[in-house]
This record gives C-alpha cells, sequence and structure tokens, in this order.
C-alpha cells in the first residue's frame, strides 16, 4: 500500500508539473493584463502541433521539434499579442473574456481544418523506462520535472533581477502610474503575453510522448485545468502556481487510483467551485504576486 500511494504522489507531480508550467504563463498574463486567457490551452495545442508536424513531415528530431514547436506558437502569438492582447489594456474584463474565446475558436477550429479532426500519433521523445525508488516511470516524465523547476526558478530570478522583470512586476502593480513614469506598458504587455505563451507551448511539447496522441481540441481541458490552477494558486501569484499545480496533480493521481480513473478529471472543477466558495482567492495571498 506504502508503494502505491508513493508511485501516486509521483505521478501526481509530474502531472502536476505540466499543470504549473502552463499555469505560469497565463497567471503572468493575468498579472499584466488583469484579463484571463482563455486561449492559452490553444498555445499548449499549437506547440504540439508544431514539434507534431516537423517531426513527420521534415523528419526532425525530438529534440529540434522542441525548438520549433515552440518558436512556431511564438510567432503565431506575436502577431495575436500586437494585434488583439495589447488593445485590451485597461479595458474591461468582459471584452478579455470574449477576445481570448473568440481567439481559441479560430485557433482551435483553424488546426482542425488544416489536420484533420482526428486523432494523431506523436512519434518522439524519450520514452526509455528508468527506475527510481523503485518507482518505474519514462525519461520524458523525469524531464518534465526537471524542467518545470528549472524554468520556476529562471522566473524568479528574471522577475527579480532583470529589467524586464522589473517592468512586468512594476505594471501588474499599477498601469496608470507606469504610464507616467514612461514605462511602455504596451511593450511589457507583448512580452509577457509571448513569455506565457511560449511557456504552454514548451509544456506541450514536453508531454506529447507521455500524451502519446494530439488533436485539434487538445487545448480545451487544459485551459480549464489551468484556470482552477491559478484560482488555487492566487490571481497572478507566480509562486503559489507552483504550488497549487503539485497538489492539483496530486489529488488527481490519488482520486484516480483509489477511487477510479473517470473521476480524475472532476477534481479539478470540485477544487475550483470549493475554492471560489470558501477561499476566492486562492491558497496563496495575491500580495505575494511575483
Amino acid at each position: 500500500m506504502g508503494s502505491f500511494l508513493f508511485e501516486q504522489v509521483v505521478n501526481g507531480i509530474i502531472t502536476g508539473s505540466m499543470y504549473a508550467l502552463i499555469a505560469a504563463g497565463m497567471t503572468m498574463i493575468f498579472g499584466v493584463l488583469r484579463a484571463i486567457n482563455f486561449a492559452h490551452g490553444e498555445y499548449y495545442m499549437l506547440g504540439t502541433f508544431g514539434a507534431w508536424l516537423v517531426i513527420e513531415k521534415m523528419d526532425v528530431g525530438y529534440a529540434a521539434s522542441i525548438v520549433l514547436g515552440v518558436a512556431a506558437a511564438a510567432l503565431i502569438a506575436a502577431v495575436i499579442g500586437r494585434v488583439v492582447m495589447q488593445r485590451l489594456i485597461g479595458a474591461p474584463f468582459q471584452a478579455g473574456v470574449l477576445a481570448t474565446i473568440g481567439i481559441s475558436l479560430i485557433l482551435q477550429n483553424a488546426v482542425i481544418l488544416a489536420f484533420g479532426g482526428g486523432y494523431k500519433v506523436f512519434n518522439g521523445g524519450w520514452i526509455e523506462p528508468v527506475e527510481i525508488a523503485g518507482v518505474g516511470m519514462a525519461q520524458q516524465r523525469i524531464l518534465l520535472i526537471v524542467v518545470a523547476l528549472a524554468v520556476f526558478a529562471a522566473l524568479e530570478w528574471m522577475v527579480r533581477y532583470t529589467r524586464m522583470g522589473k517592468a512586468i512586476r512594476a505594471v501588474s502593480q499599477n498601469i496608470e502610474c507606469c504610464e507616467v513614469n514612461g514605462i511602455d506598458v504596451e511593450a511589457v504587455v507583448r512580452r509577457t503575453f509571448l513569455l506565457g505563451t511560449a511557456l504552454a507551448a514548451l509544456s506541450g511539447v514536453l508531454t506529447a510522448p507521455v500524451n502519446v496522441s494530439v488533436y485539434g481540441g487538445m487545448g480545451e481541458s487544459v485551459t480549464l485545468k489551468t484556470f482552477a490552477v491559478i484560482v488555487m494558486g492566487g490571481m497572478g501569484n507566480v509562486r503559489g502556481t507552483l504550488l497549487a499545480g503539485m497538489l492539483l496533480g496530486v489529488v488527481e493521481a490519488l482520486v484516480a487510483g483509489v477511487i477510479g480513473l473517470q473521476y480524475r478529471d472532476a477534481v479539478g472543477f470540485i477544487a475550483l467551485l470549493v475554492m471560489l466558495m470558501l477561499r476566492p482567492h486562492g491558497l496563496f495571498s495575491q500580495k505575494a504576486r511575483f
């Protein structure tokens, strides 16, 4: 029983690493825009499809496909950031919801039109098994944990010690004051949006070998679970996002192992409802943003 629980906790940490990596980008975007990016899962999908495309059509290795997949998603995000997202600065919250839902529908259907609505097999990744503390897992799963921790460490360093990070923190606190002091708020929003969507695309490419299949609607459930994570972590709180993602992943794994796999996806929605009723500001204070 002890080994079973340990295995489920390890699986949960792996899944939570994926949630945290995606949610980090969404919560950073919320921090500077005060808007939820409901198209965030579609950038996860774009990164995955970009990597799948270069592997299948160009016979590119998986390592190179990571870079190319993220770059393709980032290029699309750069255009959307300039055309749409920077226009949401100071706009009502409802405008951000409608705009990002519209982008989600456009991206999702564009991928379905381009590649079809069926499932595709992702032939790539480092899936050789290794054993750690008696638990067997693919190398890809270990990579996901390592990358997630490295990304959060890099984000922590960036927001504390770099010019861009300080600008992000300033915009997240007071947009009007930043404009008065000559900070290019639109540029900060575009760069933050680009960084956030690139993290979502990176998570998609890294989890594709574990998920095995890719399809046009794969971003929907990712967006909803990511939203649950950022609410649990505290809207705009990057550090809280990491802990909330890990927590959700572990609880999902335990529910799937003890009660049944069919109940796993319900955990995120139940957690979201409970959090909104009991602690709408999340488990971690919004004052700890960035």
